[in-house]
């Protein structure tokens, strides 16, 4: 069996993109590594953020998108209006640099489905 470790987001805005998942998702940071402009750091929930000082946004760098669960999708859709992301519809957004989320119902995420 196989699970997803992790999901890489390449950002140029490295501290907003830090706060954008502690603050919105209030996730923990377990590892970090380098020296601007080329850190990286580690969330136990499963993202890594990479620091780049170029982006091709328009690119969708080797991904679809990133699917997180969440005990309230509603709640999470209106954390977001404070950070320069766009909502795609009620469960979708997209992040400065292109990369798309979709959020699922923590309670129906089934890990050995």
């Amino acid at each position: 069996m196989a699970r997803i470790d992790h999901a890489a987001i390449r950002t140029k805005s490295y501290e907003e993109a830090q706060r954008f998942f502690e603050d919105v998702f209030e996730m923990h940071m377990w590892r970090e590594i380098g020296e601007k402009p080329g850190r990286k750091c580690w969330y136990k929930e499963g993202i890594q953020l990479c620091e780049v000082e170029e982006l091709n946004a328009a690119s969708e760098n080797g991904y679809d998108h990133i699917s997180i669960a969440v005990d309230s999708e509603a709640e999470i859709m209106e954390k977001i209006k404070a950070y320069p992301v766009k909502a795609i519809n009620d469960h979708w957004f997209s992040l400065p640099n292109g990369t798309k989320i979709e959020l699922k119902p923590l309670a129906e995420w089934k890990v050995d489905a």
